[in-house]
């Protein structure tokens, strides 16, 4: 399977050519009616060459420069105002914030933002009204075997005042490991959100949440997975179809590979190890994780970019078990792909891929005839120092997914916009 890369005609090649063949036209006394034909297959040509510019023309915005370290964004609208906000860990600046959506006619700029308080070195934040109070809090996970809850105030004009805050460390999350990802989740149907979480170490744990979330001693751990390493995607998805939303997992090191664990589903098996099912059999090393239906089956695929080698792997969902995949490789460029994210970026109908290096740029994937025999091409999007996984949504609401990541040695919390509906 072949990913070819566009090369278009530089501009002033590309016009000059066509120029001069219509040009022809006139020095040499061709007819009227040629003439008009010609000069119409001239338009043609130029709005051709437009539109191949417009589709590498992604423009980079940042939405917030100031500082070092921004690993990560997770996506929530707080607010009500029917516009996705942003939490985002600051692992340098050892910092965790918030950027609320400014509307439309705004995106482009900086956002209101807030510091929510002080953290490790975070590699996650993700929101949750972990205390059913009505006002979304924050999670972030770090690097100093800590994960942080902080508080928010309950009153919408306080929100953007970093001291009605409150910061507090989960004992139970305390000196395990280093932490890098929480994701919030009902598990076991009573009380407010449970926790699961996995980070570089080998447990991967969901804490159950107590009657009163702020009785913060009275959260429980519970190993669900003690194979884990360092985890660089994690997501919920109903893998086997059966009700329930199970964990998928992409490790690096330590047993790296791709695996889902089975939600068994509320009951004492709950708490107890759940069952792991591997996707990739060589336990190659994974970046982020994706599940979609890309070819629409009706069976959801899985996609992964293998951080040391030059390639992202798509295990082809083959039925609703989630236990047979077919393995599709995509050759890549350059090894250290990390983000990967799914959608229909050219809008033709179509599911496209978003693939994120983690040292140089972001690249999209677009695909004809079957996923394992079709062939791929690979369209720039723009470039980064340290970019980390990706996130596709409209950011300005235009009709067109744009790309939202964050750059730890460059603009830090940044978007590339969709160029296909300027």
């Amino acid at each position: 399977m072949d990913i070819m890369t566009p090369s278009p005609k530089p501009k002033s090649t590309f016009v000059a050519s066509v120029s001069t063949q219509y040009a022809s036209t006139i020095r040499y006394g061709k007819s009227p009616c040629r003439m008009a034909a010609q000069a119409l297959q001239f338009c043609m040509l130029l709005m051709l060459f437009r539109s191949q510019l417009q589709a590498q023309d992604w423009k980079k915005h940042s939405i917030d420069s100031r500082g070092k370290g921004a690993d990560g964004v997770r996506l929530l609208d707080v607010n009500g105002d029917g516009r996705l906000d942003i939490a985002c860990g600051w692992e340098e600046a050892r910092e965790t914030r918030v950027y609320l959506h400014p509307g439309s006619q705004q995106v482009r700029g900086s956002w209101p933002t807030v510091t929510v308080g002080p953290a490790g070195p975070v590699e996650d934040a993700v929101f949750c009204d972990l205390d059913s109070d009505g006002a979304c809090d924050v999670i972030s996970a770090s690097e100093d075997r800590e994960i942080r809850i902080h508080w928010a105030p309950t009153s919408a004009s306080e929100w953007l005042n970093p001291n009605a805050w409150t910061t507090v460390k989960l004992p139970a999350a305390s000196g395990l490991q280093n932490w890098m990802f929480t994701i919030p989740a009902q598990l076991d149907g009573n009380h407010g959100p449970d926790l699961i979480a996995a980070g570089k170490g080998t447990d991967v744990v969901w804490f159950e949440a107590p009657e009163y979330p702020r009785h913060l001693n009275e959260w429980k751990r519970h190993q669900i997975h003690s194979r884990g390493g360092w985890t660089m995607g994690m997501m919920l998805a109903d893998v086997n179809h059966d009700g329930h939303n199970d964990l998928l997992l992409g490790i690096r090191r330590t047993n790296p590979g791709v695996r889902w664990l089975r939600n068994p589903g509320p009951g004492p098996g709950l708490r107890d190890l759940w069952e792991a099912v591997p996707l990739d059999p060589q336990h190659r090393s994974a970046g982020f994780v994706e599940f979609s239906d890309l070819d629409g089956d009706g069976f959801p695929d899985v996609v992964s970019p293998m951080m040391e080698r030059k390639e992202l792997q798509i295990f082809r969902g083959l039925d609703r078990t989630g236990r047979n995949w077919q393995n599709i490789t995509l050759p890549l460029p350059t090894e250290r792909n990390k983000g990967i994210a799914a959608g229909d970026i050219n809008l033709d109908g179509q599911i496209d891929l978003v693939v994120a290096h983690e040292l140089g740029g972001a690249a999209w994937l677009e695909w004809t005839g079957s996923l394992d025999s079709g062939q791929w091409i690979r369209h720039s999007v723009g470039s980064g120092g340290k970019l980390d996984d990706v996130t596709l949504t409209d950011l300005d609401a235009d009709g067109d997914l744009d790309i939202l990541t964050t750059d730890e040695r460059g603009l830090q919390v940044i978007w590339f916009e969709n160029p296909q509906r300027e």
